[in-house]
């Protein structure tokens, strides 16, 4: 729903910053406050003035049309809705490459299947596993998911709804040990289509989730979210609930057997998973997307001289997962434990204020700045 302002050089790098900020919109401000039962009280905010670097705010379906069409507009690629990956061999064929540099050498047959059945092989050099956490190209490889699964269970519901309306900003990190969660502002439609992330104990059911979403909804709300202050009827339109399992999670290596010439590497949900308060999931894929096709690119380009194609991958997997363990994984945890926080009186706000630097930052209108998530390529091993 919404990307950081860290990863903008990279869709400018990729000429896609145009066209998203067309699509898109940018926040206006960022803002922690109390629970709807606490007073809806701030607690510390920025307000983003005209062509300050905001959050983009963008529906993922938006996003994905632009790539897509990106990719198969360029001649360079191809984009395959409704195939699955069955399964993948590598094998032992020498390197090759024809007169005008283009690699032959199939080292990667990739089976795969769409959804009436129809299967197929692809060869390739390499192959690149970008399918989720779920990823059947990590478990086929045997890598480990080493980390943990958090003591909730989240439900990101999407529902249109005037939250600007009731002193809502465009996102509100709401705090509370019960009704934690986020309220982010998704488009721009009248009304705007918003999203409202909260917590569930775990082992609650996906049945259970959904039955009770209007009672979960009534406590995230203003006036839970009904008209006449809360006597009348719901104001709001749920469009989509979805519950998952929050996880901080990494592969134990996002390229499998690099030193030994594997041609198979993990990137995004399938190689680390983070909760979202930190918004640092999807930057985080993307920043691994960009790292590594530069190093694909220095490796298989005719015109580059790669002293060692197996150091470089090595090299890349290690800085990747050493970024994802550093600069996400650390702040997600903290910005999980962070929204569950009690702020019910003055003197537990004054204690968030002096304790949490983020926040205390934010309230003197001095916001940290996030470390950067980029891998420079050309400090990397091998190259």
């Amino acid at each position: 729903m919404a990307h950081q302002p860290l990863i903008f050089p990279l869709f400018a790098s990729a000429g896609l910053m145009p066209e998203l900020s067309q699509l898109g919109s940018f926040s206006s401000g960022l803002c922690f406050r109390s629970s709807v039962k606490h007073g809806s009280r701030l607690i510390a905010g920025k307000k983003f003035k005209q062509g300050e670097k905001s959050q983009l705010l963008l529906p993922q379906c938006k996003f994905q049309d632009l790539l897509m069409r990106k990719v198969g507009g360029s001649g360079k690629g191809e984009v395959r809705l409704g195939w699955r990956v069955l399964g993948f061999t590598e094998s032992e064929m020498a390197e090759a490459e024809d007169e005008d540099g283009t690699w032959t050498g199939a080292r990667v047959a990739v089976d795969i299947e769409d959804a009436q059945g129809n299967k197929e092989k692809i060869d390739a050099v390499y192959l690149i596993g970008a399918d989720g956490a779920h990823s059947t190209v990590r478990k086929q490889l045997g890598v480990e998911f080493v980390g943990d699964t958090l003591d909730a269970q989240l439900v990101a519901t999407d529902l249109r709804f005037d939250f600007h309306a009731h002193g809502f900003w465009d996102a509100n990190f709401v705090m509370d040990p019960v009704d934690y969660g986020l309220i982010g502002r998704i488009d721009e439609a009248e009304p705007p289509l918003w999203r409202v992330s909260y917590g569930v104990p775990l082992g609650t059911s996906e049945d259970e989730i959904v039955a009770g979403v209007h009672e979960k909804l009534g406590r995230m709300l203003p006036y839970g979210g009904r008209d006449g202050k809360g006597e009348g009827e719901i104001q709001y339109e749920v469009q989509r609930i979805a519950p998952y399992k929050a996880q901080q999670r990494a592969a134990e290596t996002f390229w499998k057997d690099a030193e030994s010439g594997g041609r198979v590497g993990l990137v995004g949900d399938a190689a680390h998973l983070t909760n979202p308060y930190a918004g640092l999931g999807l930057a985080s894929g993307i920043a691994d997307a960009s790292s590594l096709a530069t190093v694909l690119i220095h490796i298989l380009s005719p015109s580059t001289q790669c002293t060692s194609s197996a150091k470089l991958l090595s090299s890349w997997a290690n800085a990747r997962r050493q970024k994802f363990l550093n600069t996400v994984d650390k702040p997600s945890r903290v910005s999980y434990a962070r929204v569950k926080t009690k702020v019910e009186t003055d003197e537990d706000v004054q204690r968030l204020l002096e304790k949490d630097p983020l926040v205390g930052a934010l309230a003197k209108g001095m916001p940290a700045m996030p470390p950067s998530l980029l891998t420079e390529c050309e400090s990397l091993e091998g190259r």
